[in-house]
């Protein structure tokens, strides 16, 4: 009998099992062929080139599409089959991949922090052009601080001035913002308030940073007073609404926190020319002083003269505790930082280039959106660019040649501060620049031999 009922569990054993593996397969199955399939490796995720062209429909390469295409090889701003139109031209923008080989496709545009070596359109076309929107922190990508990647490119739009299309004041809503007084308060009221706050605050959750900020700040620590709110040297909590770093830091109640301090630091997390973050404006917006790390180029953007106090020109940070608390024991000098609030902007560069902005930040801060936002503006420069050599080729004539540059974005080497707060080489985030350095010039290699990249080619030649 035993025997019998052994067989017969068997059976059903085997029976459930087949038919649970059947299903598995065919879910498996029907989620290959409708959804988006990633590959992992051991690298950053890349994309098959799985697109939004239905199974069963048109080759997209048979479209007839009287535009020039421009598809977005990262996928950055969700279009599938847009039809720009930019002042008398007109231009296609897609992330769809099928258009890669399309006859009529162009340009080939790449956000930069999403920019992987082994995801790329490779190999090149002559003529096709590559594009770079790369607005993020060097700290993002390494890669374009250096010129075997930069050069790569056609058309930029980055911060750095040096780009095609500069979107350096890209945290800066308005003039008008910036000299709102609205959040302004008497400097004895400020006085007051530091019976129970510190002279200046920090506010910052991005730790251990490229740029080294949290160890400066705690050597300033030992001569002065800091309030730190973040979770970077924590030593002073914000209020529970504020926590949150997405609605929290653009809340209105964060600005009446920051307007209470005489200082607050504009540290960012990463070191480059004309790389500016909302850190640097929102000091300025609410009428306190802001203490800057960041760009050495950056009294070109300060609404006046004498309007922020700058690290870098101080030795030590003990001189610059110095100095701070000089200006936190004598209003009629700190005052004169914020003169600028009442009499007016004075710098004319900021001015005219705020004038001659055609993009808007959309900044939800401000209810002020009557341009278009600077994607969308890089967008139609692009295009503008390949309808312009293409009536240069029609009349006969030659196309002109676009090539970025190192000073379209390169951004130097990481540092870090020393025991006496003086900058030295850092050696843990030099090591990553450094890597990306290789590993540029290995891509650039295998791209002007007409070859795919690999991370195992790579990881070959990093040995070598």
């Amino acid at each position: 009998m035993f025997p019998v009922v052994r067989q017969c569990l068997f059976r059903y054993f085997l029976v459930a099992f087949l038919i649970i593996f059947a299903i598995i397969m065919i879910l498996g199955f029907t989620m290959l062929i409708t959804g988006e399939e990633k590959v992992f490796i051991n690298e950053p995720m890349v994309f098959k080139e799985v697109d939004h062209h239905k199974l069963g429909s048109a080759d997209a390469l048979q479209e007839n599409i009287a535009h020039p295409i421009i598809v977005w090889w990262t996928k950055f701003t969700g279009e599938q089959f847009n039809v720009l139109k930019c002042k008398n031209v007109t231009c296609v923008f897609t992330e769809d991949r099928h258009y890669k080989y399309h006859p009529n496709t162009k340009v080939f545009m790449f956000y930069g922090t999403d920019f992987t070596p082994n995801d790329l359109p490779l190999p090149r076309k002559p003529h096709h052009e590559w594009a770079l929107l790369h607005e993020e922190s060097p700290k993002n990508n390494y890669l374009f601080s250096h010129k075997p990647i930069m050069t790569l490119f056609n058309h930029t739009c980055t911060f750095r001035r040096e780009s095609d299309y500069p979107i350096s004041t890209q945290h800066l809503p308005t003039l008008e913002w910036l000299q709102d007084t609205t959040y302004l308060l008497p400097t004895s009221e400020k006085t007051r308030y530091q019976s129970e706050l510190a002279p200046i605050l920090y506010v910052h959750s991005d730790c251990d940073t490229p740029s080294d900020r949290d160890t400066y700040v705690k050597y300033l620590q030992k001569y002065m007073k800091i309030d730190s709110y973040g979770s970077c040297l924590h030593n002073k909590d914000l209020p529970k609404h504020l926590v949150d770093p997405i609605n929290g830091m653009s809340h209105k109640d964060f600005y009446k926190l920051i307007a209470k301090y005489k200082f607050a630091f504009s540290m960012e997390n990463g070191i480059c020319d004309d790389y500016m973050t909302e850190k640097l404006w929102r000091p300025l917006m609410v009428g306190t002083v802001p203490v800057i790390l960041g760009s050495s180029k950056v009294r070109d953007f300060l609404p006046h003269e004498k309007s922020a106090i700058i690290i870098d020109d101080f030795d030590t940070a003990e001189s610059l505790a110095k100095y701070l608390l000089y200006l936190n024991r004598n209003d009629e000098e700190y005052e004169k930082y914020l003169q600028w609030k009442k009499t007016g902007i004075t710098n004319k560069y900021l001015k005219d280039l705020m004038a001659h902005r055609e993009w808007d930040t959309s900044d939800e801060e401000v209810m002020h959106d009557s341009g278009i936002s600077y994607i969308e503006g890089f967008q139609c420069f692009v295009c503008q660019r390949v309808h312009e050599n293409m009536r240069l080729e029609k009349e006969g004539k030659m196309p002109k040649v676009y090539q970025a540059t190192l000073e379209h974005y390169g951004c130097p080497a990481p540092i870090q501060f020393n025991a006496q707060s003086q900058r030295v080489d850092s050696d843990k985030w030099k090591y990553e620049w450094q890597h990306h350095k290789m590993i540029a010039e290995k891509l650039r290699h295998s791209i002007d031999n007409g070859n795919n990249f690999t991370w195992k080619d790579a990881h070959i030649f990093l040995q070598n």
